[in-house]
């Protein structure tokens, strides 16, 4: 203790200085945008060097693993070619003809952080605007929905997890043709709320929730999970359903971001007949 007391006392002026040039700069990064956006973009990349080596180390000693997912993966994708009646993916750096019947491009890319027991959950990703990343894209893997994308530096983005409040997925009841939105409440990171499905809709345990199709930012009959529960309320013309997700947030190696080629073009369109 008498040692740490002349510590201070020997370095206090320095301590005193770093301390207050620290809260200077917090303070000219909270009340500027401009500033604060530098500060974001720089922490970024920051975490995002420092997970990236944590996570290379990690992956080493599960090689295995990931070959099995990648080979699953793989056998996902070329369904999905087949069902779309798509040849080949586009890659990033290749023409692609937006007459033809290709509206969505994927993005490969590797989680190197993530979190599941916090309030609002997010990803970090290895890849970022240089890969073609943008804020507001869909983020799948071979199981579901992983969220949707809310930063991007040069060579990381930041995902909003399915699990985080803010994360709201238009849904429907697969075959049945009802729609709401899922969204998760913060309590179990396997169950979500589906909500604003009618009194009068048909639903059943065990019905499969897929992607509605109804954003630009997923494609439409992405398995989201099964209803695990349901039940109507007492004065309430929607449905409270339970649903168990069909992916595992907590096991994330390898996943896929949605470039929607025709999302900017829908918007357009749909932005010049609001007041009508």
């Amino acid at each position: 203790m008498r040692n740490l007391i002349l510590l201070f006392v020997k370095y206090g002026n320095i301590f005193l200085f770093i301390t207050l040039e620290l809260l200077c700069l917090g303070l000219v990064a909270k009340y500027n945008s401009s500033q604060n956006e530098i500060f974001v973009n720089s922490a970024n990349i920051l975490s995002g060097n420092i997970y990236s080596g944590v996570n290379n180390f990690k992956q080493y000693f599960q090689l295995s693993a990931t070959n099995d997912s990648l080979a699953l993966e793989n056998a996902r994708l070329r369904k999905l070619l087949y069902n779309t009646e798509v040849q080949e993916l586009a890659r990033r750096d290749s023409i692609v003809d937006q007459d033809s019947m290709l509206q969505y491009s994927y993005v490969a890319a590797k989680v190197i952080n993530n979190s599941i027991n916090l309030n609002n959950n997010k990803i970090t990703l290895n890849k970022g605007y240089n890969s073609g990343i943008k804020r507001r894209m869909g983020v799948i893997d071979a199981n579901g929905i992983v969220g949707i994308i809310k930063e991007v530096s040069k060579k990381f983005s930041i995902v909003l997890s399915i699990l985080h409040r803010e994360v709201k997925i238009s849904a429907a009841v697969k075959s049945k043709g009802f729609f709401g939105s899922i969204q998760w409440t913060g309590n179990d990171p396997n169950i979500l709320d589906l909500k604003d499905i009618s009194r009068h809709a048909t639903v059943a345990i065990g019905d499969t929730i897929v992607t509605s199709g109804y954003s630009t930012k997923f494609p439409a009959d992405i398995t989201l999970g099964i209803i695990d529960t349901f039940w109507l309320e007492e004065g309430s013309d929607s449905y409270a359903i339970k649903v168990k997700l069909n992916n595992d947030i907590s096991n994330l190696q390898n996943v896929y971001v949605v470039d929607n080629l025709l999302a900017r073009e829908q918007k357009e369109i749909e932005d010049a007949t609001k007041n009508e």
